[in-house]
């Protein structure tokens, strides 16, 4: 049986658009409102996807996969900014619109957290440390924050008191961001404090993760370094 997807191993820059996109999309942010900036910040993260597919030499149907579900969200996540600028505060918790929202959360979840896993296992893998596996161990960081803020954003959907306040607004992860990265760097402002089970769990294990990470990842890096020297 034939593997699904193999690592450019002979790339070197393989990461750098990635990084690129993940940084712009962190930071200009609080910059893109309004019907414009979250159309821009849509297209930002369909390009994220798309480069995350490319990072690895898929087979062509399964990049068409990838391609037409991404695509997929993209449409649907305007649909649903459309819609949800029409709603009011409580026909946003009607059943319908938070399954949608799930369904739209959901699928970011998995190609995130997807591409972390073969980043990941990529820079594990690699024979040699270079720029783009640093570039890339970057880039795994930043996924995680992203797909915490995600998993944020589902525990507010489902439970709108998860928070000791709303930690997504009608279409914005502003602040399930912001809460997502003072999280995973234990910085912790305690302005937005968990309240149910749920989120209590998700923001502990993020917060372990954001300790262990960089942790191992150094290690692995600096010994890989050391042994390349040694030869």
């Amino acid at each position: 049986m034939k593997p699904i997807f193999k690592s450019k191993v002979s790339s070197h820059n393989k990461y750098t658009q990635l990084l690129i996109t993940l940084i712009a999309n962190f930071v200009l942010a609080p910059f893109l409102r309004g019907n414009i900036g979250e159309l821009a910040l849509s297209l930002i993260s369909l390009y994220a996807i798309i480069i995350i597919v490319r990072t690895f030499s898929l087979k062509p149907k399964f990049f068409k996969l990838y391609s037409s579900i991404a695509l997929l969200t993209f449409l649907l996540e305007i649909v649903g900014r459309s819609e949800l600028h029409n709603l009011s505060t409580i026909e946003l918790y009607d059943l319908s619109t938070i399954a949608f929202v799930l369904l739209i959360q959901v699928v970011y979840i998995l190609y995130l957290g997807i591409a972390a896993y073969l980043i990941l296992r990529d820079i594990l893998l690699s024979q040699q440390v270079t720029i783009d596996t640093i570039r890339g161990g970057i880039c795994v960081y930043l996924l995680i924050g992203f797909v915490w803020a995600l998993l944020y954003g589902m525990t507010a959907s489902l439970d709108s008191n998860a928070f000791s306040q709303p930690i997504i607004e009608i279409d914005s992860y502003g602040r399930a961001i912001y809460f997502s990265f003072t999280t995973l760097t234990t910085l912790g402002y305690g302005d937005i404090i968990p309240v149910s089970p749920l989120a209590k769990m998700l923001t502990n294990l993020e917060a372990i993760i954001g300790q262990l990470y960089p942790a191992i990842l150094i290690a692995i890096l600096v010994g890989g370094y050391i042994s390349q020297r040694s030869k």
